[in-house]
């Protein structure tokens, strides 16, 4: 028995082995023919193109059946002037299936077709004409032996969409999965289907029926071909969870379908309209039904038929509840209809009624909406409503958070206005009023929160009242005033809003509007993000009145102004405020360019700033030579400044253009460092040879102290430096000129000159009376530069030989005049100024008296007098042909 049974293995293992092998040399040899034969009769029944990028042959994988793979099909739309952009269908793999036995015997009968993955685009123009048609109306001559014999199909990820432009019909759905099975060549047959889908969006006209919902349907469909009948009774559609009854009656003239819902769970209905992508919605508890019915009819035989829809759907008895946070609503009725009965264009949605009661109290209301290619709306509000119950349930769009109560009493009529492919709501009627209670709004990707916003609001047509209306944001706060004119137009992107305000604040600190959102990427790193902080399309003016506003460590008081607003710019005009005690006026304009980054320009004065408090509020201006503790006094000063401005950073100072006219009055300098280094340097051996000790002591002790009357100069500044135009100082200490550049980087190239002998200690009084500077005597020339924290002191060379090239001009320019005033010499020359001669210092005068004068004879003292023009007219001449030498200098060497 044993050698038997192995035997009877081995031979049906060899049989099977040989029938493998036999199978697979079959097919190696053959599949070229069957492939061929395939192809051409799918060819043969279609009347459009198709591109295949590769056809194959299995049999192993489809066990037992036998199936021609079309890889990578694409068929194109089959109608006149289509392009491979107009795609009927794509598919990765079609794939169709036979028995061997029938390939065998020379038979094509396909039994089953697999689509996975792919794309169906179903289009229906304007005049009824689909894209769809690809088989040939008739077969050719001759006889064929391919055949459709199907017992099933499998559709996997298909994205199909539908276009009906002549019905204003839309559709987009992903189909998970479509499995049909029976036998679809029967004259009388029952075919079983399932699907799991995702409806994307379906709408009719231009309003939104479905949008993003999950479905599933179970049906079994009676086909009778030779009636050409299909029906479906008691169909299964599970929409988002909630169950429907549909029936469906198709053949050649008409299709008809009816779908209900008698009593579905108010709370099921509730929780699958909520945005279910959003993890915050918890699941809302409660109690009444609602219910949908609806019914449709379509005749297929008529060109210009329109389906006729008639939908009723309500609420009654509703409540409904939110777990987490308790909040309520209760008395939810609604009772609306939808229908196409009257006709393509006369479409109605209405709500008849619709009403609640919150917390806040009841709130009603009906809506009209017709003409769904462009959407008219017509309707009327009243009551409160709470807006954290309405948002904690829903979740509206692109809200963070939302509470707070909104009463409302408004009627309104709306237009959709297509143009251009765009479409925009106009207002052809609208009143009423609304009031705001404690209302909370933080919007999603925005770190800023509105709250505690109070107020009233009437409406009409064009035009917002705001009355009493206080916002705060963070520890800023605002109360308004005013009107919003052209909402209309605003609303429909055809103009700007128009505002006019009066804007009052207690406090704002400008790092509450900081909009800036920190976003976790993919690689789990922080980005930072920033948003426009000013509006694009927001125009108008407001009158604005703040107590204190802050800017970073910097604090600005009884600020008053007139605001202009517009395209991301703010004007600030006839501008007044209070900065570090002093009171400033002029002009702020600010032009956001990039998201919270602006250009700032300002043109601003005062004339009594004190210097102790704005440098100590200005943080010495991020320096330490001079602080609050050395400097005291008075200014007027005038500031012309462009910089750009970035919300975080601040001012970004290597960009500063700025012009500073500068009038110190009554200043003090006391125990300034700077001053001690350079008395430190005038110790060495050589200055010892021009002043003593004692001199170098006592103008150290003058520096320690100074004080001057008046201080006058324009100081500009730009590409990162100060710079500081040639002055004169005439302070307590001494009398000094001084010029500089002062770098951002603290790097500086300070000069100054004054007169040696105001460093000399000398009595102002002598024998003959007070002692008078006559300006005359040596100057002494320093320059300071380098680092400001460690300086270099030297004597300035170069400025005492400029210097002195300067006084020699400035003679030679004096001599030129007196010739030209007093001889008549250079008349056509306007460059050359008429002398003015120096106020003459006040001296002593001697009187001695000799006897009589002696007389003069006129004629001789004439001659006299004209020899002399004619020898310094010639001379004049002289002066300007040749430069005359410069006189030697004396030079003492330090």
């Amino acid at each position: 028995m044993k050698k038997w049974l192995l035997r009877i293995v081995k031979w049906l293992f060899g049989i099977i082995l040989g029938s493998i092998l036999l199978i697979t040399i079959a097919l190696y040899f053959f599949k070229d023919d069957i492939i061929n034969y395939a192809v051409g009769e799918v060819n043969k029944n279609l009347n459009t193109k198709v591109e295949v990028s590769k056809v194959d042959l299995t049999f192993w994988s489809t066990f037992p059946n036998l199936s021609i793979d079309f890889n990578h099909v694409f068929i194109q739309d089959a109608v006149p002037n289509s392009t491979r952009k107009d795609t009927l269908l794509y598919t990765n793999l079609l794939r169709l299936k036979f028995s061997p036995f029938d390939i065998w015997n020379e038979e094509y009968k396909v039994k089953e077709i697999t689509v996975d993955p792919g794309v169906l685009n179903i289009r229906i123009d304007e005049k009824g004409k689909g894209n769809f048609n690809i088989l040939k109306e008739s077969k050719e001559e001759g006889e064929s032996n391919f055949e459709l014999n199907l017992e099933s199909i499998y559709l996997r990820k298909i994205r199909f969409a539908y276009s009906n432009k002549q019905h204003e019909q839309y559709a987009k759905t992903v189909l998970n999965e479509v499995e049909l099975d029976g036998n679809f060549t029967a004259d009388q047959t029952i075919i079983h289907g399932e699907t799991d889908f995702r409806i994307v969006r379906f709408e009719n006209g231009k309003v939104p029926l479905v949008v993003r919902k999950n479905a599933s349907l179970n049906v079994d469909l009676k086909v009778d071909q030779v009636a050409q009948t299909v029906k479906i009774s008691n169909g299964k559609l599970n929409l988002q969870g909630l169950p429907f009854n549909w029936n469906l009656f198709l053949d050649t003239t008409e299709l008809k379908l009816s779908i209900d819902a008698k009593d579905l769970p108010l709370q099921d209905v509730a929780n699958s309209l909520a945005v279910n992508q959003v993890n915050e919605v918890k699941k809302l508890n409660g109690n009444g039904i609602a219910f949908f019915k609806l019914k449709l009819l379509s005749k297929l035989k008529e060109a210009d038929s329109y389906p006729e829809i008639d939908c009723a759907f309500g609420i009654k008895n509703g409540k409904l509840k939110e777990p987490s946070n308790g909040i309520q609503l209760t008395n939810i009725s609604l009772d609306g209809n939808y229908s196409t009965l009257k006709g393509k264009g006369n479409e109605e949605l209405v709500l008849k009624q619709f009403g609640f009661n919150s917390f806040s109290g009841p709130f009603s209301g009906n809506l009209k909406i017709t003409e769904f290619q462009a959407p008219k709306y017509k309707g009327a509000v009243k009551g409160k409503i709470d807006l954290g119950i309405i948002h904690g349930m829903f979740h509206l769009p692109k809200i963070d958070q939302l509470n707070g109560v909104l009463g409302i009493d408004s009627r309104f009529y709306l237009e959709t206005i297509v143009q251009e492919n765009q479409s925009a709501i106009e207002i052809k009627e609208g009143s009423g009023s609304a009031q705001l209670s404690n209302v909370l709004l933080q919007l999603e990707n925005d770190s800023r929160k509105f709250h505690s916003i109070n107020g009233n609001l009437d409406l009409n047509r064009h035009e917002a009242i705001l009355h009493n209306c206080s916002i705060k944001i963070g520890q800023s706060d605002f109360e308004l005033n005013g009107s919003f004119n052209e909402i209309d137009a605003f609303l429909q992107d055809k103009a700007n809003l128009q505002v006019s305000v009066l804007l009052e604040s207690r406090n704002i600190d400008l790092s509450d509007f900081n909009n800036t959102v920190s976003i976790t990427s993919s690689n789990s790193k922080d980005i930072i993000t920033k948003e426009w902080m000013l509006p694009e399309k927001i125009t108008g003016n407001a009158r604005l009145s703040v107590h204190t506003m802050k800017l970073q460590e910097h604090v600005f008081e009884t600020i008053q102004a007139e605001m202009e607003v517009g395209n991301r710019t703010i004007l600030l005009r006839k501008l007044h405020g209070i900065t570090s005690q002093a009171s400033v006026t002029g002009t702020v304009g600010v032009i956001e360019t990039a998201p919270e980054y602006f250009e700032l320009s300002t043109n601003l004065s005062s004339n009594n700033i004190q210097f102790k408090p704005l440098f100590k509020e200005w943080n010495n201006f991020d320096q330490n030579v001079i602080t609050a503790d050395n400097i005291s006094g008075k200014a007027e000063a005038i500031l012309d400044l462009k910089a750009p401005f970035d919300f975080t950073t601040g001012i970004m100072q290597d960009d500063i253009i700025a012009q500073l006219q500068l009038k110190v009055n009554n200043g003090r300098l006391q125990n300034v460092e700077t001053f001690k280094e350079l008395t430190k340097s005038l110790k060495t051996p050589k200055t010892r040879a021009v002043l003593s000790p004692k001199e170098i002591e006592a103008l150290e002790g003058k520096l320690n102290n100074i004080s001057f009357e008046t201080l006058e100069n324009t100081i500009y500044i730009k590409n990162s430096k100060v710079i500081i135009p040639r002055m004169d100082i005439k302070s307590s200490a001494l009398d000094i000129t001084t010029e500089g550049i002062h770098h951002f980087s603290n790097q500086i190239d300070y000069k100054f000159s004054f007169r040696l002998r105001e460093l000399k200690i000398q009595r102002d009084e002598s024998e003959f009376g007070e002692v008078i500077d006559d300006e005359s005597g040596m100057k002494i020339w320093v320059r300071m530069y380098g680092n400001l924290d460690n300086p270099t002191i030297e004597w300035d060379k170069n400025s005492r030989k400029e210097s002195k090239k300067e006084e020699f001009q400035a003679q030679k320019n004096e001599a030129i005049s007196i010739l030209k005033s007093e001889f008549g010499l250079f008349k056509k020359d306007t460059t050359i100024k008429a002398y003015q001669p120096k106020q003459a210092q006040p001296r002593e005068e001697l009187k001695i008296e000799f006897g009589k004068e002696e007389k003069v004879d006129p004629v001789e003292e004439k001659k006299k007098t004209n020899k002399l023009k004619e020898t310094l007219k010639n001379t004049g001449k002289k002066l300007q042909i040749e430069k005359p030498k410069p006189s030697e200098d004396f030079e003492i060497e330090m």
